[in-house]
């Protein structure tokens, strides 16, 4: 495992997790672009004004990024240069401090990693779509 910096997103770091998002997402080759790369960063700068947004470090650049609602991961995304060096697991590890009482989750059904993740994580999927 690399050492990672778990650390609050603020709206200037929107660029780079709309990056981790975009190439994460492509590279898992079944989601569907809807936005363009631009509304993207202007969704994800304003992200962590809207819920609690953490990022992880690795290098000094954003690898990593988890967006939560209350009792909820709603975003959890590797940069797939960064994937299996334990930054996901990291973000994962801040929800649970963050949220006591329990997170729920859902994943895309054709996501079997991201599944497996969350298992091995101690986390039950509550919706598959």
């Amino acid at each position: 495992m690399s050492k990672a910096d778990i650390v609050r997103a603020h709206s200037a770091q929107g660029a780079g997790i709309a990056t981790v998002y975009l190439t994460a997402t492509a590279k898992l080759g079944f989601l569907p672009r809807r936005h363009d790369a631009a509304d993207m960063w202007h969704h994800f700068s304003t992200m962590p004004t809207k819920q609690e947004t953490w990022v992880a470090k690795h290098n000094g650049r954003i690898a990593a990024f988890l967006a939560m609602s209350p009792g909820w991961i709603d975003h959890l995304y590797v940069h797939p240069m960064a994937q299996n060096r334990g930054l996901g697991a990291a973000l994962l590890t801040q929800a649970k401090r963050a949220a006591p009482k329990g997170l729920q989750l859902w994943t895309f059904r054709q996501n079997r990693g991201a599944q497996r993740f969350y298992e091995r994580n101690g986390l039950t999927i509550a919706e598959r779509t």
